[in-house]
């Protein structure tokens, strides 16, 4: 490169300015999260698992998805 770049703070005159895109700090909050330890059988461990690999989900994901659905279907009732 025989020709130096000069670096402004100007906005280059073909680009365009585009509106702030990234979300507000106070929308940026990480979701409060609670472990609750749960014991259960190896047989059941075993079923979750395969439920799991079915649905291309981690065992974790997938109890977390029953449950939510579980306290959905009792809040209607």
């Amino acid at each position: 490169m025989s020709k130096k770049m000069k670096y402004t703070d100007e906005p280059m005159k073909t680009g365009k300015i585009l509106k702030d895109f990234l979300p507000k700090p106070g929308n940026l909050k990480f979701k409060k999260e609670q472990v609750v330890t749960l014991r259960l059988d190896e047989t059941t461990v075993h079923e979750l698992k395969e439920a799991a690999h079915k649905k291309g989900l981690g065992v974790s994901t997938l109890i977390r998805m029953w449950v939510r659905e579980r306290l959905a279907g009792c809040a209607s009732v």
